[in-house]
């Protein structure tokens, strides 16, 4: 009989494969009290065995080169700190001597302890960095068992099906995420992760259709089950006939066709059917990311995410190293729009090499991040600003401060980039002194008092994952409570509306960076509240492309007119597809 597990979907993407179950290592272990003879040939197999999962790390970001993404770096770089804590590797050493255990049972021990540890922070987002910790176990614990590489399994496995494999794990990490992505896998589904886990952030960057967080999935599947992912839904389907695997194969074929089609809007502009311009611009992390931008046809960047060439060492950038990163992607741009935010660290974006204070904040989310931060760090804020400065004598550059509350901090924030121009100009370095200065409107407070922000901005940038998180009082990153992160909630929709409104009164360009902007269920509604620039995660950009050519902005205006009068979210939907249906249909 068929059945349908859910979870959390990563893209809108379909795929039907069979079942590739990457079993856990941590199955089975062997434990045993050591003689004392045998506690220094343990200790040796324990080190030999961190040794080559070392090597396997280290070798993996140097062979993927370009291949690997900014986040797929991000988070080897990450585990290759956690194989380097002595809270892992030296308390297990200890464990051996001490306790005369075997290798693989000290290790296993010893991760119990670092995962209840982790279980006892309030953070759900530092807390989800348990898993982290466990795929080191994991790689370890193979190497100690002499278990042939995983990429050798892989292919022995792999080569010569056709109909291509679905992955099926616990969880995976970024390491076997980019021995994966060499084979033939249509998509993955695991038993752990969220929205912000590290498994959803890869299948974003690979752009592959993803269900994480599906409880009870590997009791659930077996070696070679046919199976369905549709990740738009979160829902993964098995036990299917031969009539429904007919079905689903066909629209398996649909959809790749769907995706070789959009290569046919790469060089169409981007306007609407009656004729209204729209910018289609890229989120980037790091410099590596642009390329890819590129590659999907973007008009800029809109927003580069500064925070992450501060991530994962041990360290603060250098002014230098900044300017390096900055007018690296402003040359590459030729000429386009590049807008740099500066750091938004704190909450859920953690930096080990800043100091937030002695005292853990019991809501991070609600404390000194973003320009709060910055402007209680003048020395680093202004550091940045000089070499965001000094990028722009390359091309376009615009500085965008986030985490706005009202005029104040813009005030403040201005100041500082006078201060930083000043400095240049004493030491005679070129720059762009007419550099735009916006602010991100993603606290409520600046969507609500907009009229009171816009004097002191040369543009605006709606942030909606943190506008509709503090709106609606709900953490983004807490599962017990994703169900009621919903953009379509009228006070959300209002609040874009009255900050698109306000800042086309004032003639100030206004874009939207958050998620929001690579859903095409929500494009027709943007456009018609108004909006001209999206900013997108860059495997999106053509998808949004496509349906900004099939709309017509006019029509769609009166209809989002009447959304913004219903006051319930679920009315909206209701509404919303109706407006897009009504879209789709031939005159």
């Amino acid at each position: 009989m068929a059945w349908t597990l859910s979870g959390v979907g990563i893209g809108d993407g379909l795929a039907m494969g069979k079942a590739w179950v990457l079993a856990s290592a941590r199955l089975d272990l062997p434990r045993r009290r050591l003689e004392p003879d045998q506690v220094e040939p343990e200790l040796k197999r324990f080190r030999e065995a961190v040794s080559i999962v070392n090597k396997e790390l280290s070798g993996l970001k140097e062979t993927m080169g370009q291949e690997a993404s900014a986040e797929v770096s991000a988070l080897l770089e990450l585990q290759a700190i956690i194989l380097r804590d002595p809270l892992l590797v030296a308390a297990t050493e200890q464990r051996i001597q001490h306790d005369r255990c075997n290798a693989e049972w000290g290790l296993l021990q010893q991760l119990e302890a670092v995962s209840a540890q982790f279980d006892e922070i309030e953070d759900p987002y530092l807390r989800e960095r348990k898993a982290d910790v466990q795929q080191i176990v994991d790689r370890i614990l193979r190497a100690m068992q002499g278990e042939v590489g995983l990429e050798e399994v892989v292919r022995k496995n792999n080569h010569e099906d056709d109909g291509g494999w679905i992955l099926i794990a616990k969880d995976i990490s970024p390491a076997d995420m980019l021995i994966l992505r060499r084979h033939r896998f249509l998509g993955f589904v695991t038993e752990t992760g969220s929205a912000t886990s590290h498994t959803a952030i890869l299948a974003r960057s690979l752009g592959l259709p993803a269900v994480v967080g599906v409880s009870g999935l590997l009791n659930q599947i077996a070696q070679n089950d046919i199976i369905v992912i549709k990740s738009k839904e979160g829902a993964v389907l098995g036990a299917l006939n031969a009539d429904d695997q007919s079905v689903y194969r066909g629209q398996q074929a649909v959809y790749a066709d769907d995706l070789k089609a959009l290569d046919d809007f790469k060089q169409l502009a981007s306007c609407s059917l009656d004729g209204v311009s729209v910018l289609l611009m890229a989120n980037i992390d790091l410099p590596n990311d642009v390329q890819i931008a590129l590659d999907r046809g973007c008009d800029g960047i809109g927003l580069f995410r500064s925070e992450f060439l501060f991530m994962n060492r041990s360290s603060i950038p250098s002014e230098e190293e900044q300017f390096q990163a900055y007018s690296a992607v402003v040359k590459t741009m030729a000429g386009r729009p590049v807008t740099i935010r500066t750091l938004d660290a704190g909450a859920d974006k953690e930096v080990s090499a800043l100091s937030f204070g002695h005292d853990k904040p019991a809501n991070p989310a609600l404390a000194s991040r973003a320009i709060r931060y910055s402007l209680q760090s003048p020395d680093l804020f202004l550091s940045q600003l000089r070499a965001m400065l000094r990028a722009s004598a390359f091309g376009q550059v615009k500085i965008l401060i986030p985490m706005v509350s009202g005029p104040s901090e813009m005030i403040s924030a201005r100041e500082m980039v006078q201060q930083a121009m000043t400095s240049l100009r004493a030491k005679g370095l070129a720059f762009n002194p007419k550099t735009s200065v916006g602010a991100m409107i993603e606290v409520p407070s600046a969507a609500i008092a907009i009229d009171g922000l816009v004097a002191h901005i040369d543009f605006a940038s709606i942030g909606t994952n943190d506008l509709i998180q503090y709106t609606l009082a709900i953490d983004r990153t807490d599962r017990s409570v994703a169900h009621l992160y919903n953009p379509l909630h009228p006070a959300v929709l209002r609040l874009i509306d009255q900050t698109i409104r306000s800042c086309n009164r004032a003639n100030l360009p206004v874009s939207l960076c958050g998620e929001m902007a690579g859903d095409t269920d929500l494009t027709r509604l943007l456009l018609g509240l108004g909006l001209r620039e999206f900013s997108m995660h860059a495997t999106e950009i053509l998808k949004v492309k496509r349906v900004v050519r099939g709309s017509s902005v006019a029509s769609l205006s009166r209809g989002v007119g009447r959304l913004l009068k219903l006051p319930d979210p679920a009315l909206v939907k209701s509404g919303l597809s109706a407006m897009n249906a009504k879209a789709l249909r031939p005159d």
